[in-house]
């Protein structure tokens, strides 16, 4: 069986909840089932920002298997 992790960052709006770039998500885990990886587990970890630059980020960490 093999492994193989990635990670995906989503930036939170600067006002609201809303993530801007969901689609970047729904990108990985389409290719890396093309690829014929399946998703085994997904955590999530959220940043906060306290600067001027925007909002919250969300990092996705996915690891997937093959046999």
């Amino acid at each position: 069986m093999q492994y193989k992790t990635s990670q995906v960052v989503l930036k939170e709006k600067f006002i609201g909840h809303d993530a801007k770039n969901l689609s970047a998500l729904d990108n990985e885990l389409n290719k890396m089932a093309q690829q014929g990886w399946e998703l085994n587990t997904m955590t999530t970890t959220v940043a906060k920002n306290t600067g001027l630059g925007g909002g919250d980020r969300t990092v996705f960490t996915l690891v997937f298997m093959r046999p």
